[in-house]
């Protein structure tokens, strides 16, 4: 784990140096971030969160499904029974708070259609040169302020469309989680989320897991014993193991 030295609100938790170059980046200036790498280690929820402005922050997670309604947006039903134009994500992230532009998070970016591609092209285009003519007739484009943090779980940006890649200039690996994600976790938890979620593949959990399983385990019905096997299934005996121990010797338990 590539950890700086720096604590996270005395937690004795270190962010990872990957959080630490997202954050300096997008408070020097630079509004277009690639986060790839290792899935469920908390790149969607350091898009939503971290250097956002009072405007708040939008999401689209692409699919082969997604139409193009989901980003410009598209006529939808009244309730005087005619048709509202109703601005999809990425326009609303544009206009932001009516001051100032939001943050767009784009998940899973690489699974996007061609079709929808293009528009998430003109949707993530520099400040100076973006402007979208919506079917309502309404022209718009984009406030001061906006800015797109675009995830993916490939393990090489390179692999992204070259078009849509040339509009973000920074990518940057994330196979760690930020402590904050790990808050929500009962304090027995946090540190083992942190050693797993960064773990080699076939060693390697979730943090979506380690939330499930602290649900799972708070719930009378379910022993920890019971709610590790479901959740981690082949890694149950280890995660078992390191909570009655109440260590990280990970060397034998987890190999990493």
């Amino acid at each position: 784990m590539a950890l700086s030295n720096v604590e996270y609100m005395g937690t004795g938790l270190y962010i990872p140096q990957c959080y630490l170059d997202t954050e300096d980046a997008l408070a020097a200036g630079i509004e277009r971030i690639i986060l790839f790498g290792t899935p469920g280690t908390g790149k969607s929820y350091s898009g939503l969160t971290l250097g956002v402005n009072e405007a708040g922050a939008y999401r689209l997670v692409c699919s082969e499904d997604m139409t193009n309604a989901d980003v410009s947006g598209a006529y939808m039903p009244s309730e005087t029974g005619g048709f509202q134009y109703q601005y999809g994500m990425a326009a609303r992230a544009w206009q932001g708070n009516g001051t100032v532009g939001a943050r767009l998070v784009i998940d899973e970016v690489d699974k996007a259609s061609g079709d929808v591609e293009g528009t998430l092209m003109a949707f993530t285009d520099s400040v100076e040169s973006a402007s979208f003519n919506l079917p309502n007739g309404d022209i718009i484009r984009p406030l001061p302020g906006f800015s797109v943090v675009m995830t993916s779980n490939i393990e090489n940006p390179d692999e992204l469309p070259t078009a849509l890649k040339d509009r973000f200039p920074v990518a940057i690996q994330v196979n760690e989680p930020h402590p904050a994600a790990l808050m929500p976790l009962a304090e027995d938890l946090r540190q083992l989320a942190m050693t797993m979620v960064s773990a080699k593949p076939g060693r390697r959990a979730s943090l979506r897991s380690f939330y499930a399983f602290d649900t799972l385990r708070k719930n009378p019905q379910f022993t920890t014993e019971r709610a590790a096997k479901l959740i981690f299934r082949h890694l149950a005996e280890s995660v078992i193991d390191a909570l009655k121990i109440g260590t990280l010797s990970t060397s034998t338990s987890f190999e990493l």
